[in-house]
């Protein structure tokens, strides 16, 4: 028998490992798991979407929106759009470039312990002079509702984003130019001015009027009543009796007439008071919509919400991707090609 009969003969037969099937194993069920219906891959933070600036406040189409995504692929990011005054002045000019923004803030912040991150949150927000609104915290869910002022935002911002690694936080971030409202504001603030200089014009005319009409009435009836005095002390005749009734008759008319101007006067002072009294009001309440408008604007309002992670999202944040079932597949390649090499043909 030749040396190439005799090991042919002795070939042994390849040999897996235990190591190999191990991680063909581990290349099958990551990609499974992977390949999912359900599973989303997050964008790397820093990730900001387009922004729309300026146009009507109230108008959906122009909302300034920016979003910053990241975090797990199971992220529950809130994703709505908040639009707080009803749709009202369509008509800002584009030279009118104020601008009010009203700020929405919301974040998802993802941990293993979801309790303690929560209390850090509590804290961060009365750390920068803010409220909370609302809070709920569970093992593995956490949310708190909160308002900050806006000039320490930027600062507060900073910190709660600073609570966890860039990979385990995802922020939504909305704002809204209520310009259009505060447009519409100041011209009723104008309207109110001019009517209740209107209101306060008309009554003076009134009051003039009335001074008027009773300087005249009364001047006429002093006249009478002392014409009517000189009659009465001449001797009595039928022609001066006749004239006495007249002018007594003029008299007690012109008296009834000062009665009703009075009367007159003072229903239409009345009411002229009630005008002003209605406008003042009227200016009253443009004047705290402005400022409510601008307390509103001054104040940052969201949500963070604090979840749990599992190790499994966990490496997944830093293998993103086909990452991991890659991996497990040159390792089972290079465990086979081991596997190959201590099987080769041996000779005895």
């Amino acid at each position: 028998m030749n040396n190439e009969q005799f090991a042919a003969k002795n070939v042994l037969p390849w040999h897996i490992s235990w190591l190999t099937v191990v991680f063909a194993i581990l290349t099958i069920g990551t990609f499974i798991a992977i390949s999912g219906p359900d599973v989303r891959y997050a964008n790397p933070m820093g990730t900001v979407l387009p922004t729309s600036v300026g146009g009507p406040m109230m108008d959906v189409s122009v909302s300034n929106a920016g979003t910053v995504s990241g975090g797990p692929s199971r992220g529950m990011m809130d994703t709505k759009t908040y639009y707080p005054y009803p749709y009202q002045n369509p008509d800002v000019p584009v030279t009118d470039t104020r601008e009010f923004l009203k700020i929405y803030y919301n974040a998802s912040l993802y941990t293993r312990d979801v309790p303690s991150l929560t209390r850090r949150v509590e804290t961060t927000v009365r750390g920068y002079s803010g409220r909370i609104d609302q809070e709920s915290v569970s093992p593995k869910y956490g949310s708190v509702s909160f308002s900050v002022p806006q000039s320490r935002y930027d600062a507060f911002r900073t910190e709660l984003e600073g609570l966890v690694g860039s990979r385990f936080l995802s922020v939504n971030i909305s704002s809204q130019n209520l310009l259009a409202q505060k447009v519409s504001i100041e011209e009723q603030q104008k309207q109110a001015d001019t009517t209740l200089a209107d209101y306060k014009t008309t009554r003076q005319k009134i009051v003039s009027a009335h001074t008027s009409a009773v300087q005249s009435l009364q001047a006429k009836i002093d006249a009478d009543a002392r014409q009517l005095t000189a009659l009465r002390a001449e001797p009595s005749t039928p022609q001066l009796l006749i004239q006495i009734q007249t002018l007594s008759d003029e008299w007690t008319s012109l008296k009834q007439q000062l009665v009703r101007e009075n009367a007159s006067y003072a229903t239409q002072l009345t009411n002229a008071d009630a005008n002003i009294k209605y406008a003042q009001d009227w200016q009253k309440a443009v004047q705290t919509q402005d400022k409510t408008l601008l307390d509103n604007v001054a104040t940052v309002t969201g949500t963070v919400s604090v979840e749990w992670i599992s190790l499994w999202d966990t490496v997944l944040l830093y293998l993103p991707d086909y990452w991991i079932p890659t991996i497990f597949a040159l390792l089972t390649a290079l465990s086979y090609l081991r596997d190959r090499r201590r099987t080769t043909v041996r000779l005895v």
